[in-house]
C-alpha cells in the first residue's frame, strides 16, 4: 500500500512537469498588499528564510490582494499538491503554511506573533518531521494552524 501511495505522489509531483528536485519542505505564504498582518510577518519570514537554502525550504507566495492576484496564485498551484492548501486557506492572509512536498500534509503554520527565531525553529522542526516521518503519518500542528475554511477556490 505504501508503494502505491508513494507512486501516486511521485506521479503528481513529477508527472505534472514540476522540477525533479524538490525542497525538503514548502512554506506557502498567503499575503496581500493591504494586509497589516503581512507587513509584520513578511519581513520576519524573509529573515528566517535567509537561514535556509532553496533545497531545504521552497517559498511559495500566494497573493490575495485582488481577484487578478488570486487567479494568478491559483494558476501557480493548479494541478499541484498545493491546490488543497490554496483551497483550505483562500481568503486568509498574514499566514505561512509549512507543507510536506511529497504528500501535501500541513505540518505547521507561522503568523505575525512569531519572532524570527521562532519561525526558524518551526521551519527546522517541520523539516525534521518531513525528513524522518512517513508520508501521511506525520506529526502536524506546529505553530497553531487555523482551521481550514469552507470557501470555494474559484
Amino acid at each position: 500500500m505504501r508503494f502505491v501511495v508513494a507512486l501516486v505522489f511521485a506521479l503528481l509531483i513529477f508527472g505534472s512537469g514540476a522540477r525533479a528536485e524538490v525542497a525538503d519542505i514548502q512554506l506557502v505564504s498567503f499575503t496581500a498588499e493591504w494586509c497589516p498582518n503581512c507587513k509584520v510577518l513578511n519581513p520576519k519570514m524573509e529573515q528566517a528564510l535567509d537561514r535556509f537554502s532553496p533545497s531545504e525550504v521552497e517559498h511559495v507566495v500566494l497573493d490575495m490582494t485582488d481577484d487578478t492576484a488570486r487567479f494568478a496564485s491559483y494558476d501557480l498551484v493548479d494541478g499541484t499538491i498545493l491546490a488543497g492548501v490554496y483551497g483550505d486557506y483562500l481568503g486568509l492572509t498574514g499566514i505561512g503554511i509549512l507543507t510536506a512536498p511529497d504528500s501535501g500534509e500541513k505540518i505547521g503554520c507561522i503568523d505575525r506573533e512569531h519572532s524570527v527565531e521562532e519561525i526558524v525553529s518551526i521551519i527546522s522542526k517541520a523539516r525534521e518531521i518531513v525528513l524522518t516521518q512517513a508520508p501521511l503519518q506525520r506529526q502536524t500542528g506546529l505553530g497553531d494552524c487555523p482551521a481550514a475554511n469552507d470557501k470555494i477556490a474559484l
